[in-house]
């Protein structure tokens, strides 16, 4: 197999950089946190390098969709025409009113942007209500508990439930700060130790799901 191909260059690559990035938050070395940020700003370059592989994977993937007409083909040609021309409309031309910040480009992301945003996370509440109508069938005592909890909750938030009892307010307060705060301490705990772990193993070179697939 040839050297470039051998799966230990990029583990080796990998806990090189990774420890660029973790001996800093545990010693002062002025010259090694120089070479940490210096890899940091590598890493903005690359983003930006991905960000434009992946603009023109997505023009070469609709522009064979549209030149083979295949279903849906007019979806493909507007995603190209809105891609390209809010691209285009960010390059910075002063003569001509464009760039990043003037007001075609501010225009366009405050009228057609973040409505459209705004649209498409509303449509989530559908989804939401449904999968709380699901969760609130109080089958189960856990169902029960979280069923009473969430209404609670909700006649808290809602002005209809302070008008009717000021005292959903506290109650409200309690389940944030007791038991929901308990829970999401133990998830965060959880979630780091799984963190530390991950990190060990690709330490070590035992973690390889980011080579071929695993």
């Amino acid at each position: 197999m040839a050297w470039y191909k051998r799966v230990e260059i990029p583990i080796i690559l990998t806990v090189i950089f990774c420890l660029f990035q973790l001996v800093p938050y545990f010693f002062v070395v002025p010259a090694w946190e120089s070479a940490a940020k210096d890899f940091v700003d590598w890493d903005a370059v690359m983003e930006t390098f991905a960000l434009f592989i992946g603009f023109t994977t997505l023009l070469i993937l609709h522009v064979r969709i549209i030149s083979q007409r295949r279903r849906g083909w007019y979806w493909s040609a507007w995603i190209l025409i809105t891609m390209i021309g809010y691209t285009l409309v960010g390059i910075p031309i002063p003569a001509l009113g464009l760039g990043k910040g003037t007001k075609l480009f501010e225009a366009i992301r405050l009228y057609v942007l973040t409505p459209l945003s705004g649209a498409m996370y509303a449509s989530l509440g559908f989804w939401i209500a449904s999968a709380a109508y699901r969760a609130f069938r109080a089958r189960t005592l856990e169902a029960g508990v979280l069923l009473l909890s969430g209404t609670l909750v909700m006649l808290a938030n809602a002005p209809i439930g302070t008008a009717i009892w000021p005292g959903f307010t506290p109650i409200r307060k309690w389940i944030f700060d007791v038991p929901n705060m308990s829970t999401m301490r133990a998830i965060v705990i959880g979630a780091a130790l799984g963190a530390l772990a991950l990190g060990a193993r690709t330490l070590i070179g035992r973690e390889r799901g980011y080579l071929r697939g695993g």
